[in-house]
């Protein structure tokens, strides 16, 4: 497993591989003081997404400012033993993770006008995309446009 992020380009496309082991944003608890909290797991994972976020050779075009279309892989270790096909955890919790790469590759997360997440099983975890950025925003936001117009560049 490599202990530095990747970047590659393409044009207007990112491919980007942070090794880390994915974990899914945790729901905010609340002390009975009112304190909101989250899961020290998550926090931790906060922690070093920054670190290595803040260690990682960044085109000079980040943060992005324009829409963009996101295409990741959440990658988690296998396990000793499952009959589980994927890993647990929502895959919408996994995409909420990614707020760690808000001001670092895109200024918001709400620039991302199009998505595609899954999450596996694999020897080395990370967390792997792709970042298309976009001048126009499709009229319809489908998949075969999206793939149609990346692959007409």
């Amino acid at each position: 497993m490599t202990s530095k992020v990747t970047v590659e380009t393409d044009s207007k496309s990112w491919y980007i591989f942070i090794p880390i082991v994915p974990v899914p944003a945790s729901r905010p608890r609340f002390a009975r003081t009112g304190r909101v909290y989250y899961a020290a797991r998550y926090v931790n994972f906060r922690k070093q997404a920054d670190i290595l976020l803040t260690e990682a050779p960044l085109p000079p075009q980040f943060p992005l400012e324009n829409p963009v279309a996101v295409t990741v892989t959440f990658i988690i270790p296998s396990p000793k033993k499952t009959k589980r096909m994927a890993p647990r955890g929502d895959i919408d919790n996994y995409f909420k993770s990614l707020d760690v790469l808000n001001e670092v590759v895109w200024k918001d997360d709400d620039q991302i006008v199009w998505t595609c997440a899954t999450k596996e099983y694999g020897d080395s975890p990370g967390i792997r995309l792709e970042v298309i950025e976009i001048e126009r925003i499709p009229e319809t936001r489908s998949l075969p446009e999206l793939q149609v117009e990346r692959q007409s560049r």
